[in-house]
């Protein structure tokens, strides 16, 4: 559809959700980042707005953008924390296709 534009995998916004729920999950990382007065919330929305720089920029310009990157769905009930409005559609696929597109 014309409105809509995906673009590439990004593969840089699976890696910083990751490394958000190592932080969160990691008692050192958590006391750490407390101790520096980076809260949850000031954490949620610098990764929110790193997230939607990286989709927004990647890409030419459209009404409506979305991420392909397939590890994002692992955190997807987060992802709805930081993007309530978000929509998620499932699309079927070859295997073979989304098995080469998370190796490579």
């Amino acid at each position: 559809h014309p409105d809509v534009r995906c673009g590439q995998e990004t593969r840089v916004v699976p890696r910083i959700l990751q490394m958000r729920q190592h932080w969160m999950r990691s008692q050192k990382e958590s006391v750490r980042l407390e101790q520096a007065g980076v809260s949850k919330a000031v954490l949620d929305n610098a990764i929110a707005a790193f997230c939607l720089e990286v989709i927004v920029r990647h890409g030419d310009p459209a009404p409506r953008l979305c991420n392909k990157d397939p590890l994002v769905l692992k955190m997807g009930t987060y992802v709805l924390e930081l993007f309530p409005n978000a929509k998620f559609l499932f699309m079927v696929r070859d295997g073979r296709a989304t098995v080469h597109s998370i190796i490579t």
